[in-house]
């Protein structure tokens, strides 16, 4: 069983199907979700003269902060549950791997969305950049993980209403 969980999240339905994974690997009754979910904006928009960026920014890291601290309610009767905004930057994969060496992590458990092709070329694997460059173990849900497909239904049964 594990102590610290990393589980980074993108805002989607898809990578928070990694927090029931990540639930089921705590340690019962002692274990630690940290939730973390990287900001949109960089830090420089906050460091500008701007006043607009400055409250674009602002406004963002507390979208975020709700954001993390919503889902994170979920999973609080059973576990303890920390968050963190982290600060948007180019290299996402070495920022997650960074936040689970600093909070001392046992895992990372992320979710892949499964892109191939020209998307993939273009886009990349954040998930497959975190587990290239991390110092810590790494579990990547793939699309057809069970618990990622049975929400992609969920998903796919609500938008056909």
């Amino acid at each position: 069983m594990y102590q610290r969980i990393l589980v980074p999240l993108d805002g989607s339905a898809v990578a928070e199907a990694a927090i029931e994974v990540a639930c089921r690997l705590l340690a019962p009754g002692q274990g630690e979700l940290l939730l973390v979910r990287m900001q949109e904006y960089s830090k420089e928009a906050n460091s500008s003269d701007s006043p607009l960026l400055s409250d674009v920014f602002d406004g963002e890291h507390r979208r975020c902060e709700d954001y993390l601290e919503l889902v994170g309610d979920r999973f609080r009767e059973d576990h303890k549950v920390a968050h963190r905004v982290l600060d948007h930057q180019l290299r996402t994969a070495r920022v997650l791997a960074g936040t689970a060496e600093t909070y001392d992590c046992d895992l990372v458990v992320l979710t892949s969305h499964g892109r191939c092709g020209l998307e993939r070329a273009l886009m990349g694997s954040v998930a497959e950049d975190v587990a290239r460059v991390s110092t810590r173990p790494v579990l990547i849900l793939g699309p057809q993980t069970a618990e990622v497909r049975r929400i992609k239904d969920e998903i796919q049964a609500l938008s056909k209403r």
